[in-house]
């Protein structure tokens, strides 16, 4: 089954990424505020950095979630590039330019994530 809603937590305090749907957290909640709880634990807040599947994969078909970082090259584009949520989900330059996710699937591959990996954007 493909669960379209899937979220991955960067845990700032253990500084490493949780995946609930298959890191043995099932026993969590998003609230209202976009904040994650882990129920079994009692952690969660401010402690941890949400980031939402967007629904694509990559060229190597890895699931593509905000926060990661993208090497695109298509065309005259070879760069690397932020997942970044904004009014439209898209892929934000170090710069502050904007591109959309269109050729991800074909022309991109998920290069790491903004906490484990920021030294790809220098």
């Amino acid at each position: 089954m493909n669960n379209r809603f899937k979220f991955r937590v960067w845990d700032k305090l253990a500084e490493r990424m949780i995946y609930p749907h298959n890191d043995n957290q099932q026993h969590f909640i998003i609230d209202l505020n976009g904040q994650f709880h882990n129920l079994q634990n009692g952690s969660g807040g401010d402690d941890y950095v949400i980031q939402q599947y967007t629904g694509l994969n990559d060229s190597n078909d890895d699931p593509i979630y905000e926060g990661d970082i993208i090497h695109l090259k298509f065309g005259e584009l070879n760069a690397n590039l932020v997942v970044k949520w904004d009014k439209y989900m898209g892929l934000k330059y170090h710069n502050g330019g904007w591109t959309s996710l269109v050729h991800v699937d074909t022309h991109g591959e998920v290069i790491g994530n903004i906490f484990e990996h920021s030294e790809l954007l220098n």
